[in-house]
């Protein structure tokens, strides 16, 4: 993953808008939701090659929501995971970003397994 992160602002970034500037652990946040998109999608193409979503959780939405209820699930976590590091960023930089990194690396090793699953078929 690449080094440099949105807390390395310019001074001229304090004047622009909450819209424009960039976020702290921009790049980290960008990885932890790129895997998870990835996860999403592979769990899709597992369950249309009938395999189960191990996740029990994410079953519980499956089952009561179809893929739609899963992906919204899925989402909603990242969502508050991203929101969460934002928060423990303001207050401890490092400790949010070893929370997005953790989290990359876990969902990263689902996406290998759910690749493994793919590849030789469930």
């Amino acid at each position: 993953m690449p080094e440099s992160s949105g807390e390395d602002q310019d001074p001229s970034q304090s004047n622009r808008s909450f819209l424009t500037r960039s976020l702290p652990l921009q790049n980290e946040t960008t990885w932890f939701i790129l895997v998870n998109a990835l996860d999403i999608f592979l769990t899709y193409v597992i369950l249309r090659m009938q395999g189960v979503e191990a996740n029990p959780l994410a079953n519980w939405f499956y089952k009561i929501g179809n893929i739609q209820g899963m992906i919204a699930f899925k989402m909603t976590t990242v969502a508050v995971v991203c929101v969460i590091a934002q928060l423990i960023a303001a207050k401890n930089l490092p400790a949010a970003r070893r929370l997005l990194i953790f989290g990359t690396v876990v969902i990263g090793g689902v996406v290998i397994y759910s690749l493994y699953l793919v590849s030789t078929r469930v």
